[in-house]
């Protein structure tokens, strides 16, 4: 199924937010006990006991909720760039797609970056008018 690729304004993005707090305050502690899980694991890989396959289901239940969570924020059109709480949102400035960017624990959409840039080249949003809000979408 191909889904049109939607764009956000800003107090679109914005309006979103409420519910990205919500869903990484659940979903943060399943994802930091996943990597214990995952680190504890990578050290003891080749061992096969018990102990080692409940640790692996646990894991993998982890992973499922994880993933479960994070795609009803992906059918809405976000890219989930970190599953400890780092979003993007898909955005026109101009004429030029750019992503608005949004990180766990920052109380509004502020920032914007290129789409090749990531979050390192994370800028301020100065006006957020700059950002159409598309009707095609």
């Amino acid at each position: 199924m191909l889904r049109a690729m939607r764009y956000f304004s800003v107090e679109e993005a914005n309006r979103l937010v409420p519910l990205l707090a919500r869903t990484f305050e659940r979903v943060r502690p399943w994802v930091e006990r996943a990597q214990q899980l995952a680190d504890t694991l990578g050290s003891k890989e080749s061992t096969a006991d018990a102990h080692l396959d409940a640790l692996r289901e646990e894991r993998d239940a982890l992973l499922e909720r994880i993933r479960g969570e994070l795609l009803q924020l992906q059918e809405m059109g976000l890219e989930i760039k970190g599953a400890d709480g780092l979003v993007d949102f898909r955005a026109h400035r101009g004429e030029d797609p750019v992503y608005l960017c949004w990180r766990f624990g920052e109380p509004a959409v502020t920032h914007w970056h290129e789409l090749q840039e990531g979050f390192a080249g994370r800028r301020p949003i100065d006006s957020p008018d700059e950002f159409a809000p598309t009707y095609l979408s």
